[in-house]
């Protein structure tokens, strides 16, 4: 079963369809073409970059794993072997695929070529796509009071739309469009005193406004009289964007999903398997030192010396692709961004107005914008390299 990401936005003409039967008033704020356009077009590009960047770190490791697992081979197929003359053409072939491997496992990961760049172009889009969230999010939170007047007056409709349409397109020209200046902001970071936790500023309270202003427009009294149709955006917000994130978190701490989505697979499978390796090179080696003791099988101690270095080599470079895919931060990333929005939501149920509602999610707000740049300054700082 597969999890549906970004339900907040409306992506299907079905969310859509439903959409506008449950908000039938606030409909018109939910809904954002252009917004929506915008970002599927990024996301695609997104998760190829992602796909290139994870294939190009992988590469690194097993290139320079086979590398490092030549002289090992080599010892082995020279002790089992014991016609000289016909294992050196396979042992001048290891020794050129061993430099072959080395020297690009030192093009793709040690040097950075292809990898960093594309590593960075996944990182941008990710990030934008984040922000545009975040944008949609908490426009409708800042403009709760003008949503409202807007739901009851036709022209005021039309003037709201029109003023969404202009800041959106001075959201993309100001950050979009120069989101390789933007990119530094999210990787110069402090880290927070609380488990390694980055963040830009941790006493700036209403920092994860996008615009300073919306923090302004989202403490405005509301008139009881639209009371109506404010507790209906505070119900879409909390359907959608709030549960949204719930859900999200839960199926990323779960075993659900692939591999290379799933920290907790890839911890589980990787952890087991360096584990396992590491066991394999100490019996090898404890075998290796009996036979070297026990004289009927001296000659055997090479091969099994080498099979326990073989074993070694293959458990750093599982260790190195935990490190590179870091599954451990990843979990723990989610663990502290699943409390924060999960007080969030019990606040937001509590909440007996309409300020503290909003006060709420700007709680939700502020750990999603807590969480994109920790994942954003943690996923610069991995490297796939032995």
């Amino acid at each position: 079963m597969t999890f549906r990401f970004n339900d907040e936005l409306l992506l299907s003409e079905e969310d859509r369809a439903l959409a506008a039967r449950t908000y039938p008033n606030v409909f018109f704020a939910l809904d954002h073409p252009e917004l929506r356009d915008e970002f599927q077009r990024v996301d695609r590009a997104a998760v190829a970059a992602k796909r290139r960047s994870r294939w190009i770190g992988c590469a690194a490791l097993v290139f320079a794993t086979l590398s490092l697992l030549a002289f090992p081979v080599d010892v082995v197929i020279k002790g089992i072997s014991t016609n000289e003359a016909a294992h050196k053409p396979i042992l001048n072939y290891l020794a050129i695929a061993g430099a072959c491997f080395g020297i690009l496992a030192l093009i793709f990961g040690n040097i950075g070529l292809g990898f960093g760049k594309v590593k960075r172009d996944w990182l941008m889009k990710r990030l934008i796509t984040e922000r545009l969230r975040q944008w949609h999010a908490q426009y409708i939170a800042a403009h709760s009071v003008e949503i409202a007047i807007a739901a009851e007056q036709p022209e005021a409709k039309a003037t709201w739309l029109d003023q969404r349409d202009l800041s959106f397109k001075r959201f993309k020209r100001n950050f979009i469009d120069q989101i390789s200046s933007e990119y530094t902001k999210y990787t110069h970071t402090s880290a927070a005193a609380h488990s390694g936790q980055s963040v830009t500023d941790p006493k700036a309270e209403t920092a994860f406004w996008i615009e300073d202003a919306w923090a302004g427009k989202a403490a405005m009294k509301p008139d009881k009289a639209h009371q109506d149709a404010l507790d209906e955006i505070c119900r879409a917000l909390h359907e959608t964007r709030m549960r949204g994130q719930i859900q999200y978190t839960n199926y990323v701490l779960s075993s659900e999903g692939k591999f290379w989505s799933s920290p907790s697979k890839q911890l589980h499978i990787l952890g087991n398997l360096s584990y396992l390796l590491v066991v394999f090179a100490f019996v090898a080696n404890f075998i290796a030192l009996g036979a070297a003791v026990w004289g009927p099988f001296v000659e055997s101690t090479s091969v099994l010396s080498a099979l326990a270095i073989a074993f070694a080599i293959l458990a750093v470079g599982v260790r190195a692709m935990l490190e590179g895919l870091r599954p451990q931060r990843e979990t723990r990333r989610m663990q502290f961004y699943a409390g924060a929005i999960n007080r969030a939501d019990r606040d937001f149920d509590t909440a007996r107005t309409h300020a503290k509602r909003i006060a709420a999610f700007g709680q939700l707000e502020r750990a999603s914008y807590d969480e994109m740049v920790e994942f954003i300054s943690s996923n610069e700082r991995a490297r796939f390299v032995l």
